[in-house]
């Protein structure tokens, strides 16, 4: 019988480098690093923008989001068509049903998206945790968006929070409890470049390739 694809999931902080290892990884090992791309299919498959899905990453709508979306459904403007706008539920659910669609035809290295939680009883999956000391969050994100450090660590600090209420959510577990990965990273102490090649290598002892 053909082995079952691996698969790498990775959860990580915002501001902690998880996107530089997936891509790491992915020259590694040669396979698809899937990111943006689960936001892409689920828009197309709903023929929404990808950026009407976007600010929803890992996050729950606020009672005004869900108000304003139920609006829109029931009440389109005049003359624009019906268009439909999914609940948080139902995002997760298309997410998870694509995320499990990848891994059943290739390997693949999944960033984000409940992507341990939806994988957990995948026969050949490593869950990787990925974090970083505030200090250097805040600095990292403040670079990339190109915001005052403060503003960063309001981001940072609300991203967090954002966070932890779909993981309560959706997974009924606490992202940071760090008993629920393979691995755990801090990138303060290690760095980018040694945490993807302690990656590397627990990936390669785990699956044994």
């Amino acid at each position: 019988m053909k082995e079952q694809p691996y698969v790498i999931t990775i959860s990580h902080q915002l501001g902690c480098g998880g996107s530089y290892i997936g891509k790491k990884l992915s020259e590694e090992f040669n396979i698809p690093f899937v990111d943006r791309d689960i936001l892409k299919q689920v828009a197309n498959k709903l023929n929404v923008a990808e950026e009407d899905l976007e600010h929803r990453d890992e996050r729950l709508s606020s009672f005004w989001e869900e108000f304003t979306r139920l609006q829109l459904y029931t009440e389109p403007l005049a003359g624009g068509e019906l268009q439909y706008y999914p609940s948080d539920k139902e995002l997760f659910f298309l997410e998870s049903e694509y995320i499990t669609r990848i891994v059943k035809e290739s390997p693949a290295i999944i960033l984000g998206r409940g992507g341990r939680y939806v994988l957990r009883e995948h026969p050949r999956h490593v869950s990787i945790f990925i974090m970083a000391d505030l200090s250097e969050r805040i600095k990292r994100v403040a670079t990339i968006f190109q915001i005052s450090e403060e503003d960063a660590k309001i981001k940072i600090q609300a991203n967090d929070k954002e966070r932890a209420a779909f993981n309560r959510a959706f997974t009924k577990t606490d992202g940071l409890d760090v008993r629920l990965y393979d691995l755990s990273i801090n990138t303060s102490t290690v760095g980018l470049n040694l945490a993807a090649q302690v990656a590397i290598q627990c990936i390669r002892s785990k699956l044994d390739i």
